[in-house]
């Protein structure tokens, strides 16, 4: 992997870079419709092949000026094949103070390559990024669709964004989702002398560079790509290449991102001066903390305090999103955003005479985790950090039912920026373990002779299992939470008779879900005999197919442990006539376990399943599908019961 700090660019002849120059400046000019360019016929044939639209071109090209502004300006033309490409049609563009967007124009292209209109204005959309989810905000998106009633058709959309400040450089995504790619490519101008910075993940092309008099271009381009599919269980993210700056300045704060101490001083210095409590707050953390025993006591107090008096609202302002509010803001509304909710927990920790200190994270399952040696900016979340003398807690300050301590799934084992007086540390958070995410169940089944059966269920979520449930229920009507509750059980056929969902709404620290059904012919009935099927809501039926080649990471999210313990009341005068034996798996990743035995009269089936790593190594695949295998071959076996005469 390489990254060109310096570029050292060789003498040129006068007239050699004037006409590198024009040939550059010549690329750039040359946007816009042009007739025929984009027929059908001149895509090629494969590409088209079971797609709904295809890329016909994704180009960015990003001109720095200096490390406070630039320009960017996008191509995309896409071919609609059919109507479930009509999304492709779109465009949404942010912008805000820092990001002026100076044009936008589009083009409805027919399929011999035929303008059939251009975009006009009232076409464009102008509506905030994110009402309903900030309260304030600054940022805004401009959008557009251009459509046509006759497949297949094409659509270009070109835009130029001029930066007012520069924390980020742009990345490239060569593959798309849901589209094969015919042409794309990924330009970055600088002025001679300026490093750049850039990261391979997943893809192995160095680029282009040419030096063209006092500037220096560097291109990375590609072509007929298959649309991106993610192998299964893999991690959601396609190949890129990330570009970041060396030196940079935003809203009068220059900076420097040669490492992550300089980046870490830079972000220091948005919230040093942010951080003292207005007198009343000093004078509550004092009375909250005299009591506390110790300096974790302390911790866990101020936490309560700050879960029970404040919640999460976006306030999308300031300097890029970028600078907390002051303590106050928060004492006195009772509400802020990851930012100004953790610099407050900071600022009373603090006055508690508790060391702390606020931590950048890329927050989310779904999200990378940050390279250790490619200091950058993309973070999208503040938690805080609290170094005790004999453990270290975190502390996730956006959420009133989090227990204390606990982070979340989409928070925990990722490298994360700690910022201190004297700079940035790159760190990692913690990794929760399996039995720290656990779902519990325990049922009692009353068997009838003819097969059918009622059943009280109580499952208990602990951990991220929790906050899944949580996230999932929250704000979901009745209708909406019974239908999630079908989904989650794998396994037959039932009726909801009762369900308690109290618990979702409140602030325990684990759910509890109790719930009765009815479960029609849960027993197949032949004759004298009942043949039942004991393992009654985790039925795993999926296994992932075979990979070659694997060459992605098995994810799982977190590690986490299902036990279930089924009780079955049997039918009067039935016995049991045959049993499935015990199954144990065991591997380096997880376990599972499955028993059905007859106890006092009753039959007793215990199902657990363990995953203890949250990732897999490729070269582990092929015993991750065996084992998914054999757990569904043992989900699925059965029991007889027979009637006695």
């Amino acid at each position: 992997m390489m990254f060109p700090h310096h570029y050292h660019v060789r003498s040129l002849f006068a007239l050699a870079a004037v006409l590198a120059a024009l040939m550059i400046a010549n690329a750039k000019a040359q946007v816009g419709y042009r007739e025929g360019e984009y027929r059908v016929t001149a895509m090629p044939a494969e590409l088209a092949q079971d797609a709904e639209a295809v890329a016909r071109l994704d180009a960015l090209t990003f001109t720095v000026e200096n490390p406070g502004k630039a320009t960017q300006i996008v191509r995309q033309v896409y071919t609609i094949l059919s109507p479930g490409g009509r999304d492709y049609g779109k465009i949404y563009i942010g912008y805000d103070k820092f990001r002026e967007l100076t044009s936008l124009r589009g083009w409805l292209i027919d399929a011999e390559g035929r303008k059939i209109r251009d975009l006009k204005k009232n076409d464009i959309k102008d509506e905030s990024a994110i009402s309903g989810y900030s309260l304030y905000e600054d940022s805004r998106v401009r959008s557009a669709e251009l459509y046509y009633d006759a497949y297949p058709y094409t659509v270009m959309f070109e835009y130029e964004m001029v930066f007012h400040g520069l924390l980020f450089w742009p990345s490239w995504y060569p593959y798309l989702y849901r589209a094969p790619v015919e042409r794309s490519r990924f330009e970055i101008d600088v002025p001679a002398g300026m490093p750049i910075r850039y990261h391979l993940r997943g893809v192995q092309q160095e680029p282009q560079i040419q030096a063209a008099g006092n500037r220096n271009v560097l291109r990375w381009h590609a072509q007929n790509l298959p649309k991106w599919e993610p192998e299964s269980s893999a991690p959601n993210w396609s190949p890129r290449i990330l570009a970041a700056p060396t030196a940079f300045e935003i809203a009068g704060y220059a900076g420097v991102m040669s490492s992550w101490t300089s980046f870490g001083k830079w972000y220091y210095q948005l919230y040093s001066e942010r951080m003292t409590l207005p007198p009343s707050a000093y004078a509550e953390v004092q009375r909250l903390s005299s009591a506390a025993a110790t300096p974790r006591d302390r911790v866990r107090v101020l936490y309560e305090y700050l879960q029970a008096k404040t919640r999460y609202v976006s306030v999308q302002l300031g300097i890029g999103g970028w600078q907390p509010f002051e303590p106050a803001y928060v004492f006195e509304r009772g509400y802020g955003d990851c930012k100004a909710l953790s610099n407050f927990m900071v600022a009373m920790l603090r006055a508690a005479q508790v060391e702390a200190h606020p931590v950048l994270i890329l927050s989310g399952e779904e999200q990378p985790d940050v390279p250790a040696d490619f200091p950058n900016g993309r973070f999208n979340h503040v938690i805080v950090c609290v170094p005790l003398e004999q453990d270290t807690v975190w502390l996730e300050c956006t959420s009133q039912t989090a227990p204390f301590g606990h982070i979340g799934a989409g928070n925990e084992d990722r490298n994360v920026l700690l910022v201190t007086p004297e700079g940035g540390k790159l760190v990692r958070t913690p990794q929760s373990k399996s039995i720290n995410n656990q779902r519990i169940r325990h049922a009692t089944v009353k068997l009838s002779e003819n097969g059918d059966a009622s059943a009280e269920i109580r499952t208990r979520y602990t951990g991220n299992a929790q906050d899944h449930v949580r996230y999932a229920l929250a704000r979901q009507s009745p209708r909406e939470r019974e239908e999630w509750l079908r989904k989650e059980i794998e396994g037959p056929t039932f009726q909801l008779t009762r369900v308690d969902f109290s618990e979702v709404d409140g602030k325990q620290h684990e759910i509890n879900l109790p719930l009765a059904v009815t479960l029609p012919r849960l027993a197949a009935r032949s004759g004298a005999r009942l043949f039942l099927r004991p393992n009654l809501m985790s039925r795993r039926k999926y296994v992932p197919p075979p990979v070659a080649q694997r060459t992605q990471p098995v994810d799982f999210a977190y590690a986490y442990l299902n036990t279930d313990s089924i009780h079955y009341e049997l039918p009067a005068g039935f016995v049991l006539e045959a049993v499935p034996d015990s199954v144990k798996l065991e591997t380096a990743f997880g376990s599972y376990h499955a028993s059905a035995t007859l106890q006092s009269g009753k039959l007793e089936y215990v199902r657990r399943l363990e995953i203890r790593r949250r990732l897999l190594p490729p070269e582990e695949y092929d015993a991750y599908r065996k084992f998914l295998s054999d757990i569904v071959k043992a989900d699925q076996a059965q029991i007889v019961l027979v009637k006695k005469i």
